[in-house]
C-alpha cells in the first residue's frame, strides 16, 4: 500500500473513532462525507471531518511523534486542557475527549 493510502486510511480511521466515541458519549455525531473535500462544490454543510451536536464541526488530525509536547503536559499535572500558542498566532486550547464533550453536553442541556 502507498504511503498516502495509509495516512488517508489512518485519517479516516480517527475520523470514526471521534465520530464512535462521541456518541457513546450519548452525543449526536456523523463524519463528513468527503472529510471537507467537497466543500466547493457542495456548500459548507460539507465542511471539516465530523460534525458533533449538528454544530461543531471538526478537524481530525493523525500523526505519530508530532505531538509528544502536547501529550507530555497532559501527563504532566492530569490536566484537563492545554494551551498552545507558537510565535504571531492565537492561542489554542486543547482538551481531553470527556473534559470537552462534558462541555457539550452542558450545552446542549443550556439550550
Amino acid at each position: 500500500m502507498r504511503r498516502g493510502a495509509r495516512n488517508k486510511e489512518r485519517g479516516y480511521e480517527l475520523e470514526r473513532e471521534v465520530v464512535v466515541a462521541a456518541q457513546e458519549a450519548g452525543l449526536e455525531a456523523t463524519r463528513v462525507f468527503g472529510s471537507g473535500a467537497f466543500k466547493n462544490e457542495l456548500g459548507e454543510e460539507f465542511s471539516g471531518d465530523v460534525v458533533i451536536e449538528g454544530q461543531w464541526r471538526g478537524e481530525c488530525k493523525r500523526t505519530k511523534r508530532g505531538l509528544a509536547l502536547i501529550t507530555k503536559a497532559f501527563s504532566q499535572d492530569d490536566a484537563d486542557f492545554v494551551c498552545v500558542r507558537t510565535d504571531r498566532a492565537p492561542r489554542f486550547y486543547v482538551l481531553r475527549e470527556g473534559t470537552f464533550f462534558d462541555l457539550l453536553k452542558r450545552e446542549r442541556r443550556a439550550k
